[in-house]
């Protein structure tokens, strides 16, 4: 039997993968019983799930009207990676001087399946890695405020990039995640805050390419 923890976890994990990939529409109303029905999960870590989106800002709960799914501001994109770009490079730097075996090893397992999810065009796939990635980083980092700080901006961003991006950017997107995960598992602090620096520069252009260009959103943002 999962523990209450795990359950919640699931849940989390669950639901932040269905407001990314916009399969629970931005700007749509939901209940917690149709999220729990959806997820084939009771109520508890349903509920628990929901508060931590909602905190991360994918969720906003409206008393006596359900729970809304936030809109998506293209505005929004570089705010949010002007708020995550020192905390990326602080956390990949520290993962990469203070990951154990284990760590280094789920880097090198993590990088194997991105790279597989990629060249498969399985974009889902490719997002559930790379919020592997960011955990495990998260953990090997050993600083819990800065991973704090960057895990609801690191969603977000996913969403951003899902909605704008995918359709061009998979490939791109997975070698620099790749390389950046190889310099944290030879302890390569500076390489690794450079790659870092590299791929918040690439999503940084993106984000000025939607506000500037009026980037429109990629096909499979758009639904049936």
């Amino acid at each position: 039997m999962q523990s209450a923890e795990s359950l919640s976890l699931a849940a989390y994990h669950g639901l932040e993968a269905l407001l990314v990939t916009l399969e629970l529409a931005p700007g749509s109303l939901v209940s917690e019983a149709q999220l729990g029905e959806r997820l084939g999960m009771g109520r508890t870590p349903i509920r628990e799930a929901i508060q931590r989106l909602s905190w991360e800002g994918l969720l906003r709960i409206r008393p006596r009207h359900g729970i809304e799914v936030t809109a998506i501001d293209p505005a929004d994109f570089a705010r949010v990676l002007a708020a995550r770009y020192s905390i990326e490079l602080l956390l990949t730097g520290a993962a990469a001087e203070n990951a154990d075996r284990a760590a280094r090893a789920a880097l090198a397992d993590c990088a194997t399946e991105m790279t597989a999810a990629a060249e498969a065009g399985d974009v889902k796939l490719y997002l559930a890695l790379d919020k592997r990635f960011d955990e495990i980083v998260a953990d090997a980092a050993g600083n819990m405020f800065a991973a704090r700080v960057a895990a609801p901006l690191q969603t977000l961003s996913r969403r951003f990039w899902f909605c704008y991006f995918a359709d061009r950017d998979l490939l791109p997107s997975a070698r620099q995640h790749v390389t950046l995960m190889r310099h944290i598992s030879a302890g390569k602090a500076a390489e690794a805050r450079q790659e870092a620096a590299k791929l918040m520069a690439h999503l940084q252009e993106q984000a000025a390419a939607i506000d500037e260009a009026g980037v429109a959103p990629a096909p499979q943002a758009l639904g049936p």
